[in-house]
């Protein structure tokens, strides 16, 4: 059977059949014997019609029922989605600090990437395959744990969640370990100094009654409008990077930085937290008032936070509440 003829039946089968039960149920529910009794003798054979071409196109398919053209396409597809397999190569050049020299050293790999292959993927390829002492952090692979932040082409990213193919100029990509938090080996840095300043905001509920928070006899009910005061800051992952962005925090190490300030902020406009004197934790050089409102924080965060407008909110904050103390103090 020629194609052409053979899908014209087939379309003919599938439109026929369920119109002629269609037209079988109607007339009966209208009462239209005679009509009923013509839709029942038609539906043989369509029935018998669309069961012999479904059976054709299932199982007794043949090439000669099947258009050249479409040969080549297929054909076409495939060579270029093994092209795309195969990829183009580029070559990593890797900042690695060597822990026991106390200093940088570098490294080139070649590696082949396509479109979808990333530059953790790209790194794990030169692991695997290359040099199996490269040493680095990461997790999950889709952008949840913040594990495998680093410096790409120098800026500060997530491995995991960017393009080797659109990161390469000329075919070349950078790739060092975050620079403010200190270095351990190869692109693995220390985080034990960032866990410190986020943890001494205490970024967690604070309820007066202590037996409540742990046991409490109902759900803490909260309106839209206070959880969209505090939910944009929520979704902080603590991979870092808006801390090796921060001008400051490379500059001052005693600031508290972006990332803790924002969950501080997070927390303090979280309507179930009754802890008090947060603010006047974050009321110094060091703390929200140390910001210069750079924005590198906010350009860099993989999930959308805004530290640096957490941070300036903060300042209103601190500000409104200072009034507020001096007032009491003066009355």
């Amino acid at each position: 059977m020629r194609a052409s003829r053979y899908i014209l039946f087939m379309y003919a089968a599938m439109i026929l059949t369920p119109a002629a039960l269609f037209g079988y149920a109607l007339t009966g529910m209208l009462g239209y014997t005679g009509m009923q009794l013509v839709f029942q003798v038609l539906l043989v054979p369509f029935f018998l019609a669309f069961g012999i071409l479904s059976y054709i196109e299932v199982y007794a398919h043949r090439g000669a029922s099947v258009p050249r053209s479409f040969y080549k396409i297929t054909t076409t597809g495939r060579r270029k989605e093994q092209t795309s397999r195969v990829g183009n190569e580029v070559m990593l050049n890797i900042k690695r600090f060597n822990h026991d020299a106390k200093h940088f050293e570098e490294s080139s790999h070649s590696v082949k990437v396509s479109r979808f292959t990333t530059v953790l993927d790209a790194l794990l390829d030169i692991k695997e395959r290359q040099d199996g002492t490269l040493a680095m952090r990461y997790s999950c692979r889709m952008g949840i744990c913040g594990s495998c932040a680093m410096v790409v082409n120098g800026k500060p990213v997530l491995a995991c969640e960017t393009s080797a193919a659109k990161s390469a100029v000329d075919n070349r990509i950078e790739v060092g370990p975050m620079q403010a938090h200190p270095m351990l080996r190869d692109l693995v840095t220390d985080f034990d100094d960032f866990f410190g300043k986020h943890s001494s905001l205490d970024p967690h509920l604070y309820r007066k009654d202590e037996k409540e928070q742990w046991r409490a006899k109902e759900l803490y009910k909260q309106t839209h409008e206070e959880v969209n005061r505090f939910l944009p800051y929520s979704y902080c992952i603590m991979c870092g990077l808006c801390m090796d962005a921060c001008p400051v925090v490379n500059s001052n190490p005693e600031f508290v930085g972006p990332q803790a300030l924002s969950q501080a902020y997070r927390y303090h406009k979280d309507s179930r937290d009754q802890m008090k004197g947060r603010l006047t934790a974050i009321d110094k050089i060091t703390g929200a008032w140390g910001c210069e409102f750079a924005g590198a924080c906010s350009e860099v965060c993989p999930k959308g936070v805004d530290p640096a407008s957490a941070i300036q909110l903060l300042k209103a904050e601190v500000f409104e509440d200072s009034i507020k103390t001096v007032g009491k103090n003066d009355a």
